[in-house]
């Protein structure tokens, strides 16, 4: 398949393998860069109605403590690793949720803004945690240039229509030697890598998530995207996708005699693949040069 109607957001190329379709949505890969994509992303229209409550996009955000707790865990997780780089100054998250992440940044010392696209989310930021959040797609005019220490995407980049786009507006946003952190799934750790290899054979390729997940970066792709964007990469952590995410709950692994062999094969590769230097998650470090 040539996915010629829609050039590589990475490259410009116009010469995408089909790899496979989920859920009506073609998940290819950049025959010149090996970006991963989906071939043909859905409508703004689509994508404003998909990240709202009403079609349970984060709602459970709202009232549901045990989805609020796993949230909350991934936000002391990020602000810990933020921490390893810098502690305090001026932070922008972009794609910030209901806030989670913001809040426990504030606590820390960190003055903070949002941008979310969901206006949902952002209201729930607002009204909950007193958060001061723009909502829409990041626009050129939506902060003032240089103003951040730190710009941060927690499971963003992979959402958004342009992600080439988005980083360099972010770019501009970091004062000279201010750091943007960037945490997305990585489609060549090892458990995706090799789940991909199994597709033929099982009918499934469990890690691509559309049409929520346009894009699937790997940590070659994403770098040279962040450099694309006039900025210098200074460190990367590998990390997994929480087994439960991936695979469900321990009792849902033997659902079927199918499933069960699939999470034999594949939980450990996932388990063992930070170690490996290859997890199915990707956190990058960048800094805007002085």
């Amino acid at each position: 398949m040539s996915a010629a109607a829609l050039g590589c957001n990475l490259c410009g190329a116009q010469d995408a393998k089909l790899l496979t379709t989920k859920d009506g949505f073609d998940v290819c890969r950049c025959r010149q860069c090996s970006l991963v994509f989906v071939g043909n992303p859905p409508d703004q229209t689509f994508l404003s109605r998909h990240y709202s409550f009403e079609a349970g996009y984060h709602d459970e955000l709202k009232s549901n403590p045990a989805s609020v707790e796993f949230h909350d865990a991934e936000a002391r997780r990020n602000l810990a690793l933020l921490s390893r780089y810098r502690q305090g100054g001026t932070l922008l998250d972009i794609g910030c949720s209901t806030g989670l992440f913001l809040a426990k940044a504030r606590a820390a010392g960190w003055v903070v803004r949002g941008n979310e696209y969901s206006t949902d989310s952002a209201q729930v930021a607002r009204t909950t945690h007193g958060l001061d959040v723009v909502s829409g797609a990041l626009q050129a005019d939506s902060f003032a240039e240089a103003s951040f220490d730190v710009v941060t995407l927690w499971d963003v980049l992979e959402h958004v229509p342009d992600p080439q786009s988005t980083l360099r507006l972010a770019a501009t946003l970091l004062k000279p030697g201010g750091l943007l952190v960037v945490k997305t799934p990585n489609v060549d750790g090892l458990y995706p890598r090799w789940s991909l290899k199994a597709l033929p054979y099982v009918g499934f390729w469990g890690h691509p998530e559309p049409p929520g997940h346009l894009f699937q970066f790997s940590a070659r792709t994403l770098s040279r995207m962040v450099c694309a964007a006039g900025l210098e990469p200074v460190g990367t952590t590998h990390a997994r996708i929480p087994l439960n995410y991936s695979f469900g709950t321990v009792t849902q692994w033997f659902r079927s005699l199918k499933w069960a062999a699939y999470c034999l094969a594949f939980i450990p590769l996932a388990w063992v693949g930070p170690l490996l230097r290859s997890g199915d998650d990707i956190t990058l470090v960048a800094r805007r040069k002085p």
